[in-house]
């Protein structure tokens, strides 16, 4: 059996931005009580959206295919919604399918874009959750992103 979506939940930036698995939509309000106001799904599939419109729940919607890496301007989305929520009080989940893999890679990415080096990202990244293991290609993204 599945996690529950709090346990699933992980936070990088305690109560302002984490990453969690594709919640389902009984899953919402569960994620909603732990503090997600927003949520930003970097799926390549549109499913889940209109979940996030019908709850009511601010999102974004930042596709990218799994193995591969962001876009900076997808970075740059992901900052506006993130200061945006924050400065309502809300903390941002960043899902992929799992959770993992790309969703480590644009939380990895916001760290860096907050003046982290791509090694402090990565570290904060793992720790908050050891099961995050980026490709290689998401890896080169995140060196290169963190160069100015």
């Amino acid at each position: 059996m599945e996690q529950s979506i709090t346990e699933n939940l992980w936070w990088v930036i305690p109560g302002k931005l984490g990453g969690v698995r594709k919640p389902t939509e009984a899953e919402i309000a569960e994620l909603q009580a732990s503090g997600v106001g927003g949520i930003v799904s970097v799926m390549d599939d549109p499913g889940n959206l209109d979940l996030y419109e019908r709850a009511g729940l601010p999102y974004r919607w930042l596709p990218v295919k799994g193995g591969t890496a962001p876009t900076r301007e997808q970075i740059t989305q992901l900052q506006d919604f993130v200061e945006e929520q924050n400065a309502l009080g809300a903390g941002v989940a960043v899902h992929c399918t799992s959770g993992r893999r790309r969703t480590g890679t644009f939380l990895a990415a916001y760290l860096i874009a907050q003046s982290h080096s791509s090694e402090e990202a990565l570290q904060i990244v793992q720790t908050a959750n050891p099961d995050v293991e980026l490709r290689e290609a998401q890896i080169e993204f995140l060196r290169n992103f963190a160069r100015p």
